[in-house]
């Protein structure tokens, strides 16, 4: 690849901007997109969130207008590709699957996270078991061969987190269920690796169950602020899975945490290694190892191993495109600015649990 002198050194987020107001940024046969076109609007809502994110504004560096757009072209795969070896979203990638977790604690807490996606997104054999639809997730988002769980299946339809807050009922982000029917929902428990090439994705209809009711819920829109969670009632007493402890100390700045939830709709994942920060109000911030699909997510405490907050919102930009794939977005990055994840106290809903079995 040959590539003229260039005067001024631009970054990638530079590039990608003036590329994407070129019209030349993204090709058709290369678009970042889901292959099977589900055509629900939550998802298409989704990939809608993600294209935005590469602003159709023109770069604030007017030098890059003087270039042309096969220069940019191949300035921007050049710089990508010394992200090619790189994982991560904070600081490297620490997300694991279940069955590489080294901590029994945690293991344990993984039993009380439940896979939230739609019913047509089930289908119910006779024998007492149902299988998730899946699909590839590195062919389905055109990944970069090097990108974590790139050959892990992930949920053909929309789908999101929770976790098991009494016996019979859950807790999630208020806006999985806003604008949804809750007949409309399944809450299954147990989507998994149970080794590097054994996913979990056909389950017993006894971890499978449906929601009747939402006896409490507070809802902030996802561009907004504030609290954002809402309990739902299980159609049954849940069995076989433990309840999430819910902590009732004081949530402080620099506490480390981890998470636990499906990212993107994969299986289980593990994030450790993060810290609270930005205490305010209802909610706190932490730089978590999390994508679309973590929204309702537990945030445990790795000293107490019980709950703290909730996943609500999170940096929209997960991916980038390298001029042949897309790679994670890895933060900190000067080029893409990110405040981290937004979490809900668990404070905020905590009150509200001891009832809901009753």
């Amino acid at each position: 690849m040959t590539l003229r002198k260039i005067p001024t050194e631009f970054s990638v987020e530079e590039i990608d901007r003036e590329l994407v107001a070129r019209g030349a940024q993204i090709l058709g046969k290369e678009q970042f997109k889901f292959k099977d076109k589900e055509g629900t609007p939550a998802r298409d809502a989704a990939m809608a969130e993600v294209k935005t994110l590469y602003d159709t504004a023109s770069s604030p560096n007017p030098a890059l207008s003087d270039l042309s757009t096969g220069d940019l072209i191949k300035l921007l795969i050049l710089k990508t590709q010394k992200m090619s070896n790189t994982r991560g979203i904070w600081f490297g990638d620490d997300r694991t699957d279940f069955y590489e977790i080294p901590d029994e604690q945690v293991k344990k807490n993984a039993g009380c996270v439940v896979f939230i996606c739609l019913k047509d997104n089930l289908i119910e054999e006779k024998n007492g078991f149902s299988t998730l639809k899946v699909k590839n997730y590195g062919k389905t988002f055109s990944l970069c061969e090097n990108e974590p769980f790139h050959d892990q299946p992930i949920s053909k339809g929309v789908s999101f987190t929770g976790f098991l807050v009494s016996e019979d009922t859950i807790a999630t982000a208020g806006h999985v269920v806003k604008g949804r029917k809750l007949a409309d929902l399944c809450f299954v428990f147990g989507f998994k690796m149970e080794g590097p090439y054994k996913p979990v994705i056909r389950v017993p209809n006894e971890n499978i169950y449906r929601g009747v009711e939402v006896p409490h819920k507070v809802y902030r829109s996802l561009k907004g602020d504030g609290a954002d969670w809402t309990l739902v009632k299980l159609d049954r007493k849940v069995v076989g899975h433990p309840l999430a402890a819910l902590s009732k100390k004081r949530i402080f700045s620099n506490q480390p945490i981890y998470v636990l939830g499906h990212p993107e709709g994969l299986p289980l994942k593990y994030a450790p290694g993060s810290r609270i920060e930005q205490v305010n109000g209802a909610c706190f911030g932490a730089r978590l190892d999390i994508y679309c699909g973590n929204s309702g997510s537990p945030v445990f405490s790795t000293d107490t191993h019980e709950v703290v907050g909730m996943v609500v919102r999170g940096d929209t930009r997960d991916f980038r495109y390298t001029g042949k794939c897309w790679l994670s977005v890895i933060y900190p990055n000067p080029e893409i600015q990110s405040t981290g994840a937004e979490c809900t106290m668990v404070s905020e809903f905590a009150k509200h649990c001891r009832n809901t079995g009753n």
